[in-house]
């Protein structure tokens, strides 16, 4: 769920840029939040699906944080670079998607102990 928040944080700190910078109703900000709400919700959905196929690494939950600040920072940069367009937003979904998917197999503390 941290990984959820990460992402979410992000989103919310690109929303909030957006709503101080622009004269929006009370309404939009409604549904603007509610809409952040979901549609971060989607990609975080490959991170169950790795868990529901038993991926069984344990994540540090300041780590899963980071990464999903980390993951919203990297889908922003694809658009501001021109890697994707704003029409490509289903392709940006998709990539975020998946990188949700590796990082719930990924191991964030070693087993191995060195003496």
């Amino acid at each position: 769920m941290y990984l959820y928040f990460g992402y979410l944080f992000f989103n919310f700190l690109i929303l909030l840029n957006k709503l101080l910078h622009e004269n929006i109703t009370t309404s939009a900000v409604l549904f603007s939040v509610a809409v952040i709400f979901i549609w971060s919700f989607i990609p975080f959905i490959g991170y169950l699906v790795a868990k529901i196929l038993k991926a069984n690494t344990k994540n540090n939950k300041y780590i899963l944080l980071f990464l999903g600040f980390g993951i919203g920072l990297f889908e922003r940069s694809l658009f501001y670079f021109d890697v994707l367009t704003h029409k490509q937003t289903f392709i940006g979904t998709i990539i975020v998607f998946l990188l949700f998917f590796l990082i719930a197999y990924l191991p964030t503390k070693s087993s191995n102990k060195e003496s």
